[in-house]
């Protein structure tokens, strides 16, 4: 009787220890069905893997999590008690690395995200006086400020030029420009002004520029100006179909969200079947007409358009060359120095040797970091034909730049470099776009073919939409280039 109950009491003990391994079975299994869903959504979104690794990397993934759940059903004796034990610890390692995946994957999209291109961007506004008067806002309490007129972000700005200084009576002007030659000419202490304005003065008219002090500075969100400024970049319909790309260099350390005037216009007219990449240099100083400005009835300066915002520059490139811009990449001083560095430096062809600041280049091959290839690529001055050998530099270190972004280790390593310069460039790539073009390089490992040409002009002087009063050089453009580039772009994209 005794030992029946013994035997009784132990087939009760296996019984309660089998439900429990079998609840423990069940809650491992399910946790391993939710990390292995996790683990292909993060690897399937980020788009680190050519299909081959992926598939490869999803079957290990699955089989993996059905082995140990396979094990857990099979060893839910006591027998088996040290078997299921393994089980749950190699259960607890594949969940902890398909974490850190996601851990990983998460941070890259942020990575990604911080070079994504905002839905508006940023103006900022100076508070500038006369550098012979008092640098104390609290100097100008209760005083008269000059403003333009029909600035639509008017109630934004007055809110915050009030947070500096009180007692401010505004005045309205007939335009920044007059805002400026009333401030020289002492008919009120300050004035308010968009900083890219200001930019626009200081290269028109330097020895006045020099009389004038920013007391204090300021941002507000860009508001939608223009038409334009709805300016949604097209995709390409396959992988593998040409695409342009416009590259933008703003005049500024700031930040990247600030409007300001674009010194570099750079198309990139890309077609992968070919392997074939046109770089086509505009420069600065072309006077063309301004897209999406119904109030300019002049011609004005490439490099004013970016002051009105990137979608001008884009539309007013896609109006001169006739074609459909697919994205923009938008950097500045800042960002250039730091990509540069984030890829260990780049070997630039110089096509003449000088000397810009501090540092001194050769004709042929210059190893260079970050400071040396901003001070290349703006280096105008010491060449005859000025902002046109300044373009060919230019070039010159985006094939560079490029050479260096497609080889294995910098794109293995990408991720790094988007960690570099997040934050100090923008680009209306999507993350899955830029996602998509590494593993296409890392897959085909095409040998890019870089030419480079550059539209031309004639030197001139005439008024501009953006400062009307007064003459300013501009180049007037070579439609004989213009044509050419057209071409040039026509049959990278046809594939010849």
């Amino acid at each position: 009787m005794a030992q029946e109950h013994e035997q009784e009491q132990e087939h009760n003990e296996v019984a309660v220890t089998s439900r429990a391994l079998t609840v423990l079975a069940i809650i491992f299994s399910v946790l391993l069905a939710a990390s292995l869903a996790s683990f292909i959504a993060v690897v399937s979104r980020t788009g680190w893997l050519t299909t081959g690794w992926l598939v490869a990397a999803i079957a290990v993934d699955t089989l993996a999590s059905a082995g140990l759940a396979t094990l857990f059903f099979r060893s839910r004796s006591s027998a088996h008690r040290v078997r299921f034990i393994v089980g749950i610890v190699l259960a607890v390692l594949l969940m902890a690395v398909n974490s850190l995946v996601g851990w990983l994957g998460s941070g890259y999209n942020n990575l990604v995200g911080g070079i994504q291109a905002p839905a508006e961007d940023t103006i900022q506004y100076d508070i500038v006086a006369l550098a012979s008067e008092p640098s104390f806002l609290d100097s100008y309490t209760n005083t008269m400020m000059g403003q333009a007129p029909d600035d639509p972000n008017e109630a934004a700005v007055q809110s915050h030029v009030k947070g500096f200084v009180s007692g401010i009576e505004f005045v309205d002007t007939a335009d920044w420009s007059t805002a400026v030659s009333d401030l020289l000419d002492e008919q009120y202490p300050s004035i308010v002004i968009q900083d890219g304005y200001l930019q626009i003065f200081a290269d028109a008219a330097p020895d006045d520029y020099a009389k004038v002090q920013i007391l204090a500075t300021f941002e507000i969100p860009g508001t939608a100006l223009l038409p334009g400024n709805t300016y949604t970049p097209s995709a390409p319909v396959a992988a593998d179909a040409p695409f342009i790309v416009y590259i933008s260099g703003i005049d500024t350390a700031g930040p990247i969200t600030n409007r300001s005037r674009s010194d570099v216009n750079q198309l990139m007219v890309v077609n992968p079947k070919t392997g074939k990449v046109l770089l086509v240099s505009t420069p600065r100083d072309y006077y063309v007409t301004l897209s999406d400005m119904p109030q300019c009835t002049l011609p004005d300066k490439l490099t004013h358009a970016g002051v009105y915002g990137i979608n001008v520059s884009v539309d007013t490139i896609n109006a001169l060359y006739g074609v459909n811009i697919d994205y923009y990449v938008r950097l500045n001083f800042t960002s250039l120095m730091t990509l540069v560095d984030a890829i260990g430096g780049i070997d630039v062809d110089s096509s003449v040797a000088f000397t810009a600041g501090k540092y001194t280049f050769t004709e042929g091959v210059n190893h260079m970091n970050g400071a040396q290839a901003l001070a290349f690529s703006r280096a105008r001055h010491p060449f005859e034909t000025g902002d046109r050998q300044r373009g060919v530099d230019q070039q010159a270190v985006i094939t560079a730049i490029l050479k260096k972004l497609t080889q294995p280790s910098s794109l293995i390593n990408y991720t790094a470099i988007v960690s570099a310069v997040s934050g100090s460039v923008q680009t209306s790539m999507t993350p899955d776009q830029i996602s998509a073009l590494v593993k296409r390089q890392l897959t085909s490992g095409t040998n890019w073919n870089i030419q480079t040409m550059s539209v031309n002009g004639a030197d001139g002087s005439d008024y501009t939409c953006s400062y009307p009063h007064e003459k300013l050089y501009v180049m007037i453009p070579d439609e004989t280039t213009i044509t050419s580039a057209k071409q040039a772009i026509q049959k990278v994209l046809s594939g010849q």
